[in-house]
């Protein structure tokens, strides 16, 4: 579309910035999914003309195929977020077999800068007239000065003649090469604009701390001299560590337990560690603190389910807190001597997710948070931001419209000039930002294909170096007999991300999976590795593979229409056939036995459930009411496992059968430890066995647990490597698995700013 990047429409109660890309309502931000905002701008900017469906569709979704509902419903959700049924106004118009037609009172306005050149002239009008100085050089001095004070050029109709237009080309062109000569010379970094793209950097210094590809939750004391982190930090023996910077001495501050952690933080004057963890003794977590070289260790608060940012004085800690009703959200204060809580904000769950680590500004006068809101979140493109509240209270305020798919650990500089933060954008992976403050503009820190973890940053209190995680991880396809024996794996792939994301089988042996390249794209390889090829091509992210028992069809999660939702295409990868649509994000298809029915998980308003929908399409239909996911059917047909979340990190998941029409769970086995994202129990062919996945201390097996009941028994014997995703092979007799190494190791980063 041809959009002019510094000028914005108003209509009735509304603006519409192409530059910040949002529209505002009075001022405050108007939720919506990106390709909604496109369906938005090409209305506006053809308004009073009809723009043909076919037309709009090409516009918003360019190469691409997308079903005609998916315009019909962003028009629907563009009509709610209007009002037009609340204030009578009229803005989009259907006309019937044709289009539609942006219908309201529209005026589109230049950036405010215009009127900073304006009043500028008037001045200089001034000045020249009590000095008697030749009229013809105003025009060219208002622009230059403009210009010179970072006004974009909007005033041609001020000029008057062409030699005045020649004079201005002239301070115009000497002035931009200046302005560029002193940008590169002061900034000497890297800067992200708001569509990506990444400006020169000088060299940053990063430095591995550790070497065990175990060790993450980095933190750095405010003089630099410890650097404190987990191992083992999700399941296994997990422990804590510090190392001391100059000597690379490291000390065992806790001894290797059966334990899961949360969050950590230094103390204001670097003598203490404050952490959360999750073991038999506190199951629903506790904050602890222990003195930086070791020593008995001090509860300070009990059911502590949260990561946490601690206030500069170090007398109490924020933290986010579920309600026990499940529907509300809360930033909690807590003071760590008297234990007594302050619900600083409270968010309903339908409406608004938080999201990220918040941070306590160095003046302990606000707290920074992430959040989005919640219909919002179905997008692949995000709409997580950044906010801002008073510790005093009143209303949250939003620092950037920047938005992200998730936001992880923040910290404010020690200056308050500006937040560094975790953050992950679409095939970008997670990179960490700078947002300055008060001036709040985003500049990318790194550029690299190295992906950062979400809970490890600290910053020294001189703002000389921080320390991050640094993730690294590969997969690749197997295959094993049914028995699971490791001494027959054979490895039939060689990429870097190959199955983690989706894989399944297909006839005569060949195996179709997700792998990565420039995206996530769906391929298809022989059993015995040969004969890789990939069935789709394009910038949009597919995943969660299922097929039919037929094998004619490959069902998948796809985000070519803005959120995540089903498709199925032909096994070699054409005629692709949307199934799902709407504001929820949909993902995790699995196929009936008798390939008539697809069901997956649905996630709205921040609550996940389980849906299907015919192979065939038609209207989805409900089969549970509670959260729920990761669903697969039973030989038969008659059942589906699922996996219910755990509650805490402190305690197990549940895999759970449910009748394949839907309704409360027949049965019940709390198997799984705590995870940010479950994989399908799958039934083993002879319907008696549910097959699930555990990882102790970074290695991956698979397990067996009989519906009859009793223990369960390990299918596989890896001794290393994780396994990211697994699958029966299409006769049962073989396993595909996507297995690979993950790296998680601590890094200390210098010369960020």
């Amino acid at each position: 579309m041809n959009r002019q990047a510094n000028n914005f429409y108003e209509f009735g109660q509304f603006r519409l910035d192409l530059e910040e890309h949002v529209l505002l309502r009075d001022g405050e931000i108007v939720p919506l999914t990106p390709k909604a905002f496109d369906v938005l701008v090409a209305l506006v900017e053809n308004s009073g003309h009809i723009l043909g469906k076919a037309e709009l569709m090409k516009q918003v979704w360019p190469d691409s195929f997308v079903e005609e509902a998916n315009l019909s419903h962003h028009v629907f959700t563009l009509r709610k977020a209007l009002g037009e049924n609340k204030n009578g106004a009229k803005y989009i118009e259907t006309i019937p077999r044709r289009g539609y037609r942006f219908v309201a009172d529209l005026r589109e306005v230049q950036h405010e800068t215009v009127a900073v050149i304006e009043r500028t002239r008037a001045h200089i009008v001034i000045e020249e007239q009590a000095s008697d100085r030749p009229s013809y050089l105003s025009e060219g001095s208002v622009e230059s000065r403009a210009t010179a004070l970072g006004a974009p050029h909007h005033g041609a109709r001020l000029l008057r003649s062409p030699t005045t237009l020649a004079l201005l080309a002239v301070v115009l062109m000497v002035m931009g090469g200046v302005a560029i000569t002193v940008w590169r010379a002061v900034s000497g970094r890297q800067a992200e604009d708001r569509r990506g793209a990444v400006a020169p950097v000088r060299e940053m210094k990063m430095t591995r701390v550790t070497n065990s590809g175990k060790a993450l939750g980095a933190i750095i004391s405010p003089d630099g001299k410890f650097i404190s982190y987990f191992e083992n930090h999700t399941s296994g023996a997990g422990t804590l560590y510090v190392k001391q910077r100059d000597t690379n001495n490291e000390i065992r501050l806790l001894e290797p337990e059966k334990r899961i952690f949360g969050g950590s933080a230094f103390s204001p004057d670097g003598s203490h560690i404050y952490y959360v963890v999750f073991d038999k003794r506190n199951p629903d977590g506790a904050l602890y603190r222990i003195p930086v070289l070791g020593g008995p260790p001090v509860r300070l608060l009990n059911n502590f389910d949260s990561q946490f940012t601690l206030s500069p004085d170090g007398t109490q800690v924020a933290f986010y807190s579920t309600e026990s009703d499940g529907k509300h959200q809360s930033i909690v204060i807590a003071t760590l001597d008297s234990g007594e809580l302050r619900t600083l904000l409270t968010c309903a769950r339908n409406e608004t997710i938080l999201s990220g680590i918040a941070a306590w500004s160095p003046d302990g006068a606000q707290i920074t948070f992430a959040a989005g809101p919640a219909r919002g979140l179905s997008s692949a493109n995000g709409a997580v931001t950044i906010r801002s509240i008073a510790v005093a209270g009143g209303p949250a305020g939003q620092l950037s419209p920047e938005q992200f798919v998730e936001v992880g650990k923040m910290n404010w500089m020690p200056d308050g000039r500006g937040i560094v933060f975790v953050a992950l954008r679409p095939r970008v992976g997670n990179q960490l930002y700078y947002l300055s403050y008060p001036e709040r503009e985003l500049r990318r820190i790194t550029n690299d294909l190295l992906s950062y973890g979400n809970y490890g940053l600290s910053i020294t209190a001189d703002a000389s170096a921080m320390v991050v995680d640094d993730w690294h991880s590969t997969a690749q396809l197997w295959l094993v007999g049914a028995d699971g024996e490791a001494s027959g794996a054979r490895q039939l792939t060689l990429g870097i991300d190959d199955g983690a994301r989706g894989l399944a089988p297909l006839d005569g042996g060949r195996i179709v999976y997700v792998s990565r390249n420039a995206e996530l794209d769906i391929w298809a390889v022989n059993d015995d590795g040969t004969q890789a090829r990939a069935l789709t091509a394009d910038e949009f992210s597919q995943s969660h593979l299922s097929t039919t028992p037929d094998r004619r069809y490959i069902v998948y999660a796809s985000d070519r229409a803005g959120a995540s939702h089903i498709y199925r295409m032909d096994s070699d990868g054409q005629n692709p056939v949307q199934l799902t649509y709407g504001e929820p994000s949909d993902s995790a298809p699995a196929c009936s036995p008798e390939g008539h029915w697809v069901a997956y998980t649905s996630t709205s308003e921040g609550k996940t459930t389980l849906w299907k929908v015919r192979v065939q399409g038609g209207a989805p239909s409900q089969l549970t009411d509670y959260e729920s996911l990761a669903p697969a059917f039973s030989p038969d047909g008659r059942m589906i496992s699922c996996v219910l979340p755990a509650e805490t990190r402190g305690r197990l998941a549940t895999i759970a059968v449910i009748p394949a029409e839907g309704g409360r769970p027949i049965k019940k086995f709390d198997l799984l430890p705590f995870g940010w994202y479950y994989r399908p129990a799958l039934w083993t062919p002879n319907g008696q066995s549910l097959v699930f996945c555990r990882i102790e201390n970074h290695v991956g097996n698979l397990w067996l647990q009989s519906l009859a009941g009793g223990p369960p028994n390990p299918l596989t014997n890896f001794k290393s490597d994780v396994i990211y995703n697994y699958a029966f092979g299409h006769d049962g007799k073989s396993l595909i698995l996507a297995r690979g190494r993950v790296a998680v190791n601590v890094a200390l980063i210098e010369n960020f700013r």
